[in-house]
């Protein structure tokens, strides 16, 4: 790896002059490079890496300076001012970068914890001496600690960073943390029980993770039962797994009436399911006498009664997660109070009869907005849309209709950008989103497809 006209890739190398980055560096020679030569380059190339972390940690802190400037001025000085500087700022980093707003947030707040409380730990990250992941886990445990004490945990932190992975880091500091810190643990645990929460991820193949942030003792008390339990049912006939018993155990806790009454997992669940279903598809239900007509309503009378898996196409739309297989489908809406179908046209897949004439979006729009959105239309907010407001793109005032080309979802945060001026939106065709930053960012938002 070879620098070509650059002022240094690593090392002294701020921004400085002409704004903005300039230079390049190129890969030169792979076919002849050597086994020392490979990982040499690796070398260089993590320092590099270590490089651009540390410059996008200078650029996002003065991105957030110059967002502290530009916002309405109806918002004062103070706390309030602040939040809503780092949002807007969060969002701009989530639309340059195409990542979730969630990781966009944390980007800012690590990039500005960085330059203002912690430059040795970004001078070693400039330098290439330690990673992102370490600084950040410098930065994140030193939470708290001021004066002398956080001074000291950091350079003590920054000796042990230089030759250890993270998560040998992570435990060094977690001890280290404890001689250092001011405050006696009792107290600081008082605090942190009061972030306790849950937090759902959705992942791949019909799966999803479920995180708990818990005081140590009840985390690891609920882990050693669900083992203990999970160890009883484990016998030369079991062909479950001790990991997949674990989960089973925990899956059936939370979702049946009793762990031992034999109840499958779906009896513990009820569920609203919104199923988009094609005309012509519907044909095949309508014949069985299941459809109350287009866009209507069907109730579940009974746990046996479970909706032809046939009007699913393939795999249906969980709300809050995203494509599950028919079966799956069919199983949760027997469980439902409700479900309601949504009409397609059976070529365009668009929808039929959503044009109204009143400011307020009727049921009927209402579910089918919210069925082709799924989230906020922001780009990288994935607020469901459920939690979300239908908005006129076009307000009614400025004569904007009440119709599927001119309303969309936006969680409150982005429809407040919206009202604000602060972001702008526009809708070129039914379900297309714009928008443009303050910076002049443009990205477009299309929902998927039913």
């Amino acid at each position: 790896m070879s620098p070509d006209d650059c002022d240094g890739a690593r090392g002294d190398s701020r921004l400085s002059g002409d704004a903005g980055l300039a230079g390049r560096v190129v890969l030169a020679g792979l076919e002849t490079l050597t086994l020392e030569g490979t990982s040499e380059a690796l070398n260089e190339l993590a320092g590099l890496r270590s490089w651009a972390d540390a410059m996008e940690a200078l650029i996002a802190s003065r991105l957030l300076d110059l967002t502290r400037d530009v916002l309405p001025p109806r918002f004062p000085a103070g706390s309030d001012r602040e939040d809503m500087a780092r949002s807007v700022a969060a969002s701009e980093v989530a639309l340059v970068l195409k990542v979730p707003e969630g990781a966009a947030a944390r980007l800012v707040d690590e990039s500005v914890r960085l330059n203002e409380k912690h430059p040795a730990t970004l001078g070693a990250l400039e330098s290439g001496a330690i990673s992102r992941r370490h600084a950040v886990l410098i930065a994140e445990e030193s939470l708290g600690m001021q004066g002398e004490a956080a001074i000291n945990f950091e350079r003590d932190l920054l000796d042990h960073a230089r030759g250890l992975t993270v998560p040998k880091l992570a435990r060094r500091a977690r001890r280290l943390r404890e001689a250092h810190h001011p405050e006696t643990l009792p107290v600081r645990k008082a605090k942190a029980v009061s972030e306790r929460h849950i937090e759902l991820r959705p992942d791949d193949d019909g799966m999803a993770w479920l995180h708990a942030y818990l005081p140590a003792e009840q985390a690891c008390g609920i882990y050693e039962r669900l083992t203990a339990t999970a160890r009883k049912l484990k016998s030369p006939d079991e062909p479950r797994t001790l990991g997949q018993l674990r989960a089973d155990v925990f899956t059936d806790l939370l979702t049946s009436e009793s762990a031992a009454d034999g109840h499958p997992a779906w009896q513990g669940i009820t569920a609203r399911v919104n199923v988009t279903v094609p005309v012509l598809m519907l044909l095949d239900v309508l014949k069985e006498g299941e459809s109350n007509g287009p866009g209507g309503s069907n109730t579940v009378d009974g746990a046996e009664q479970v909706p032809d898996a046939r009007g699913l196409n393939q795999f249906a739309e969980l709300e809050g997660y995203g494509p599950i297989d028919a079966e799956t489908a069919a199983r949760l809406a027997a469980h439902a109070p409700s479900f309601t179908r949504i009409l397609t046209h059976p070529v365009t897949g668009s929808v039929l009869d959503v044009g109204r004439e009143t400011y307020r979006p009727p049921k009927h729009l209402q579910d089918w907005i919210r069925a082709r959105d799924r989230t906020c239309r922001h780009p990288g907010c994935n607020r469901a849309a459920v939690g979300c407001e239908i908005d006129h793109t076009v307000p009614w005032a400025r004569g904007g209709t009440t119709s599927h080309c001119n309303l969309a979802c936006f969680c409150a945060k982005h429809h407040m950008y919206k009202s604000e001026g602060i972001f702008g939106y526009s809708q070129p065709s039914p379900g297309t989103v714009v928008v443009r930053t303050g910076a002049g960012t443009i990205r477009t938002s299309t929902p998927d497809p039913p």
